[in-house]
């Protein structure tokens, strides 16, 4: 095919790759003078592993996705009946190839691409894909090390198409996607662990992180984390201790502070050792040593008779209570993703009490738990109630994302430059200034700040566009956007976006836009946004 033509733009240059289902070819993009790499799938849509359907939702979700460690899609279409997909063109080696040569890779590096891979992962969900299907082939590392993801959302299905393909990666793929069936984000979190466990370095797993990683791949898939970000975290705690708060770096190598100090700190002779530190004329004398070792072992004693005899450990009544206090401990487990029924079956047998209520979620299929109250993991007792929220459906969310934007009413304050500040009339409502005083000419007043979100609320991870077109200013230019997206995250232009995943939920965050005119003057606005 190479020469033709695709939607009389894309001129085919080079193929890259060879398949019996799909093809990659170099290509240019005639009108904006662009390289650009292009999929094209020649399966019939009885042979998807989607439907056509799917197939272009899930295009049309990866479009959206443009964080800067994911190779954007700018365009696709059908012709003759064939999907195609328009993509960045990424130089560089697959980690896959990499890891063939070097069988891991440094510490640093591993902790990179794993952050790569949960920053797509977490821009992918808040687009609207639930599902990737990560291996180390669809991540690319360019000369200088950077790593970035290939075909994001829609990669698994050339994969899956492709018999070759589909057996390279299978060892990636969760139980509940053999077939080609498409998984959840407990699937992601399956690959990711997967992952994890080939790239870091031998001998740095710890037992914490071995036990995360086989909760990670457990065959059933309501016994996974449903979040990446718990892999990454303890991966950090694991390969870059340095920014983890009171854990000095060298213990993950197995040292110890007294193995570091060396001669120093202490000094081995004759089968003692001292602290040179310490003066020996600090110490106490030899009498008052010894009276101090007497009373310490009669102390002692005393301790040890006192448990015997029930006084010191609070008697029979309370060691026979202390082992029912043991069993009546349960650890929540992660109840994101199930049916409502599934989720309270779970808490009856476990003896749990639970409170439902519904909320609107673009991301989860009506009647499925998007969010709990306490957290997973968290250690309760038989009767405490657990708080379930439950999808009331896409169709719900998006009704509700239309009614909150038409009733929004951006908040707008007056502070202007120093020079105006508690001087300027209020603007009126419609943003223009006040008619000029007859006394006078008419004051300079600040810009009007509207924030326009494509979402105010919906579960983590929610991805959210914001847009200041709306703002006005009617004595000046506006010449800087700045939002301040309320977690520590501020962005500066007209329109920007971002993905709130936090770590505990629900939450809220107020953002807030602020707009500066040319002559220094500030207007605001600020927004709620709910993430649960």
């Amino acid at each position: 095919m190479n020469g033709e033509w695709l939607e009389n733009r894309y001129r085919l240059i080079e193929k890259t790759f060879t398949g019996k289902a799909w093809s990659s070819f170099r290509a240019r993009d005639t009108v904006l003078g662009t390289e650009v790499e292009v999929d094209i799938l020649f399966v019939e849509t009885e042979r998807l592993p989607v439907s056509r359907e799917r197939m272009r939702e899930i295009l049309n979700a990866s479009l959206r996705v443009r964080g800067p460690h994911a190779s954007p899609l700018f365009a696709w279409g059908e012709e003759q009946g064939h999907f195609y997909m328009v993509r960045e063109a990424v130089a560089g080696s697959s980690l896959a190839e990499v890891l063939g040569h070097t069988g891991s890779l440094p510490a640093t590096q591993a902790l990179e691409v794993i952050r790569a891979a949960v920053e797509v992962l977490s821009e992918a969900y808040g687009a609207g894909l639930c599902y990737l299907g990560l291996n180390p082939g669809q991540i690319l590392v360019d000369a200088f090390g950077k790593p970035r993801i290939l075909r994001v959302g829609y990669g698994w299905i050339l994969e899956e198409c492709e018999e070759l393909e589909a057996a390279r990666v299978s060892s990636y793929r969760a139980p509940e996607t053999d077939g080609g069936r498409e998984g959840s984000r407990t699937s992601d979190v399956f690959a990711l662990a997967v992952m994890v466990g080939e790239i870091i370095p031998e001998g740095l797993e710890t037992e914490g992180l071995r036990l995360l990683l086989e909760r990670a791949t457990d065959p059933l898939s309501r016994r996974r984390p449903s979040s990446p970000r718990l892999l990454l975290e303890e991966l950090e705690a694991v390969l870059d201790p340095e920014g983890q708060e009171g854990t000095p770096a060298a213990d993950v190598r197995g040292e110890t502070p007294l193995s570091r100090t060396g001669e120093a700190d202490w000094d081995f002779s004759e089968n003692d050792f001292t602290q040179p530190e310490e003066p020996v004329g600090k110490r106490p004398p030899l009498r008052i040593r010894r009276i101090i070792q007497m009373l310490a072992g009669g102390v002692a004693v005393w301790a040890l008779f006192a448990a015997v005899s029930g006084l010191l450990g609070g008697g029979k009544d309370d060691a026979e209570r202390s082992p029912s206090k043991v069993e009546e401990s349960l650890t929540l487990p992660d109840l994101q993703g199930m049916t409502v029924e599934e989720a309270v079956e779970t808490l009856e047998e476990m003896g749990l009490n639970h409170a439902t209520r519904e909320a609107p979620s673009r991301l989860w299929s009506k009647g499925t738990v998007v969010a709990q109250e306490p957290e997973p993991g968290t250690v309760l007792a038989a009767g405490d109630t657990v708080l379930l929220v439950i999808s009331k459906g896409v169709e719900e969310a998006v009704e509700s994302t239309r009614e909150s934007d038409a009733g929004e009413q951006p908040t707008v304050s007056q502070p202007t430059s120093e020079n105006d500040r508690d001087e300027s009339p209020p603007l009126p409502a419609s943003g223009r200034t006040a008619p000029a005083s007859p006394m006078g000419p008419a004051r300079e007043s600040a810009p009007c700040a509207v924030a326009s979100l494509s979402v105010r609320n919906g579960p983590a991870p929610l991805y959210v566009r914001m847009d200041g077109d709306r703002s006005t200013d009617a004595d000046g230019d506006i010449v800087r956007y700045r939002w301040d997206c309320g977690d520590g995250t501020v962005l500066e232009g007209k329109t920007v976006q971002h993905v709130y995943d936090p770590p505990v939920i629900p939450s809220r965050f107020l953002v807030v836009l602020e707009v500066f005119d040319s002559r220094g003057h500030v207007g605001r606005a600020s927004v709620t946004v709910e993430v649960y």
